[in-house]
């Protein structure tokens, strides 16, 4: 038996169909091997109850246990209508959303986003981000993974991952429904990308309201070169602006390694 209302997701959001199951390696990978079946049910999402291999960004993997938040949200890029310049802006966009339901979850608590595509509560990690984008049969489409620690206590996990994690259950020390929670947030993605088409403007000036890197010193590295220096925020097509003293530098990938 599932722990979400699946037909409640269908009914009081815009997704069209629900591909659940008990247990997955990952959900963007399983999006990724039907996708030819999901993109013409558009949006759609890919879910589960138990993530075991889910994955971040290049070799990074996301720690997840039952009770964690883990969909791969499966979107047609013909119907977004978006530029192909503003597609990477999507996570960005995404991080957003899962912000601001996290906010209304733990409201005592600063939520704040870290550029790419981590969300963060107090400092620590609450959610990972990963959107690819494949094609198939001529059809392109847009996949995001999100993985929210909700119900999942971070008690058991790794030390490494108790430094540097968190759950809405140990920020609130109570459970949360978890179709409530995908339900209130699915709508939220969706009116943060639209908003890419006519109000990109004023999402990336919300999100650098909320934006964890800005006025910090940090360290990015892409592929072998690492840049240091002040952030600047993010600029108005989702690139990082990093000043190292003698000039800003715009990035729009890359692994922040180091922040103070």
């Amino acid at each position: 038996m599932t722990s979400f209302d699946l037909s409640r997701i269908t009914r009081e959001t815009d997704v069209q169909h629900v591909e659940y199951h008990e247990s997955l390696d990952s959900t963007n990978k399983l999006a990724r091997e039907i996708l030819s079946d999901l993109i013409p049910l558009s949006p759609t999402v890919v879910l589960t109850s138990n993530q075991s291999a889910g994955r971040g960004r290049g070799a990074n993997s996301w720690w997840a246990t039952s009770g964690a938040l883990t969909f791969s949200l499966v979107l047609d890029v013909a119907d977004l209508g978006l530029s192909p310049d503003r597609l990477p802006i999507v996570s960005l966009a995404t991080g957003l959303a899962v912000r601001n339901v996290i906010a209304d979850l733990v409201p005592a608590s600063s939520v704040t986003i870290k550029w790419p595509n981590d969300v963060l509560v107090g400092g620590a990690k609450i959610c990972g981000i990963l959107t690819e984008q494949h094609s198939v049969d001529g059809n392109s489409a847009i996949v995001i993974g999100v993985g929210v620690n909700v119900n999942n206590s971070l008690a058991p996990a790794p030390e490494d991952v108790r430094q540097r994690a968190t759950s809405v259950f140990d920020l609130s020390n109570g459970h949360h429904d978890l179709t409530d929670t995908l339900v209130s947030l699915l709508p939220r993605i969706y009116q943060a990308i639209r908003d890419l088409r006519g109000r990109q403007a004023a999402l990336l000036a919300e999100l650098n309201s909320h934006s964890f890197l800005n006025g910090r010193s940090v360290s990015l590295q892409v592929g072998q070169a690492t840049t240091n220096g002040l952030c600047r925020g993010i600029d108005d097509m989702g690139c990082l602006v990093i000043d190292d003293g003698s000039d800003c530098h715009r990035f729009n990938a890359g692994t922040v390694i180091e922040w103070r």
